[in-house]
């Protein structure tokens, strides 16, 4: 709550007689000298003048120094003035930021903001209800299963063929269907031992 400003009306008005009266010495002794010096002049010459003149000119500087110092005294009183408008608009400006604070942390969360905060606590949710699971007695966790891809393999007169995405495949050569695999050992893969002793025998 700001405090109620002070008011100088009364150091204004009393500097504002003062730099009457200071002008009113300074115009005073301006006319003592130009009498003075008209004066002498008349009946001691230009010499007698001049030093008539001396009274009137100090007193006009010292009306002068005193409207100086006038002039300071209200040079003051505006500084006085002025830093107390300064001191009210920053105690304004702060009484607005912090009302501003006060709306800001009171005013409800976008739908954005909601969104990003839930999926934040997402994670740390499902954890949670994992953990709950199980600690529950009688409960299995379900574990995804990866299945493993199933190669079947065939033996033909001791070589093995393995089929495998579509193809039958004999020693890295693939081949369509399994006849065909057969075909190519029965003409070109070597017998095993076994097989080649039985053949010897007959013959």
């Amino acid at each position: 709550m700001s405090e109620k400003m002070r008011s100088y009306e009364a150091a204004r008005s009393l500097f504002s007689f003062l730099a009457f009266l200071a002008w009113s010495v300074a115009v005073i002794g301006g006319v003592v000298a130009l009498v003075s010096a008209s004066g002498a002049s008349q009946y001691g010459g230009s010499g007698a003048g001049l030093l008539a003149m001396v009274p009137g000119i100090g007193i006009a500087i010292t009306g002068f120094l005193l409207v100086a110092f006038v002039q300071i005294g209200r040079a003051n009183v505006d500084t006085a003035e002025y830093t107390q408008q300064m001191l009210k608009i920053s105690r304004d400006q702060l009484d607005v930021s912090k009302q501003g604070l006060k709306l800001h942390s009171a005013a409800p969360q976008t739908f954005s903001a909601a969104a990003q905060r839930e999926g934040a606590q997402d994670p740390k949710s499902s954890f949670a209800g994992q953990a709950n699971e199980a600690s529950q007695p009688g409960r299995e966790i379900k574990e995804p299963k990866l299945e493993a891809p199933v190669a079947k393999t065939t033996v033909y007169q001791g070589k093995t063929i393995r089929a495998e995405k579509g193809k039958f495949l004999y020693n890295g050569i693939p081949f369509n269907t399994l006849p065909e695999a057969e075909k190519y050992i029965d003409s070109f893969a070597p017998l095993p031992e076994k097989t080649l002793a039985e053949v010897n025998q007959k013959t």
